[in-house]
């Protein structure tokens, strides 16, 4: 029963790494055939000015499309992309809102409309969840947010459980503002086209850069291991692991 689960979850991620695979080798062979270096440059250089001359339009097409992108699992990355093009406090509001609303979004759909498909696809993560609110109340959710748990499962199980809107609401917002400070720093340190062609490899030995990439890397680790002894799930597989734990001591 336990392996039918993983032996599903192991086939789509190889189906996505595929499909993942196939359109990168096409773009960069597209690129490589038919995109020069300086058509590259001359486009950011004009995405840039536009940028410049129209802040407000660029700003909500900007925080549209981020919000969009922030509804579909395994989109990661953007919030680099947008401190490299909007700097780091517009940037900082396009990540930490829109990342918000996509979790507001998902949390309502499942509270409201799709409650009884959550509770059985969830049941056992559910009832450890609820268990763990009303032992540690907010400070679990805030948790697993700081933690970077997976968002395609804490986002609809966090709506059928129950935990109130307000706590799911600033537990978003301040739990995943330190990472998302962190990665923005790090696209606002990110050499542009122009100098990456002038200046090469060098362009990146930069040391608040290698800092932040760093801080990056530990950061989640460091989180993970001081709420280790709570017991809180922080990837898929311990999601699933612990379901399966809860669900075989129920039985017995």
């Amino acid at each position: 029963m336990s392996t039918a689960p993983k032996t599903r979850r192991r086939k789509r991620k190889l189906f996505v790494f595929a499909i993942a695979a196939i359109l990168l080798v096409t773009l960069a062979w597209y690129v490589k055939n038919n995109v020069s270096l300086e058509q590259l440059i001359t486009q950011e250089s004009r995405f840039r000015d536009y940028i410049t001359l129209n802040p407000w339009l660029s700003f909500l097409i900007g925080f549209g499309i981020y919000t969009v992108l922030a509804l579909v699992p395994g989109t990661g990355g953007k919030a680099i992309v947008s401190g490299w093009l909007f700097g780091f406090w517009l940037a900082l509001i396009i990540v930490s809102v829109g990342l918000t609303l996509a979790a507001m979004a998902i949390f309502s759909l499942s509270r409201y409309l799709f409650q009884e498909s959550i509770e059985r696809r969830y049941a056992s993560f559910l009832s450890l969840m609820n268990r763990h609110i009303e032992k540690e109340g907010a400070f679990y959710l805030l948790t697993l947010r700081m933690a970077h748990a997976p968002f395609s499962i804490v986002n609809p199980v966090s709506g059928a459980s129950r935990v109130r809107s307000w706590t799911f609401f600033w537990t978003t917002v301040v739990g995943l503002l330190p990472a998302n400070a962190i990665w923005i720093y790090v696209g606002i340190r990110l050499p542009s086209l122009g100098e990456l062609a002038s200046r090469g490899a060098e362009s990146f030995i930069d040391l608040p850069l290698i800092i932040a990439l760093v801080i990056c890397a530990t950061l989640p680790l460091l989180i993970r291991w001081l709420v280790s002894h709570f017991g809180i799930p922080t990837t898929e597989t311990q999601v699933h692991d612990a379901s399966t734990h809860e669900s075989l001591r129920e039985k017995l």
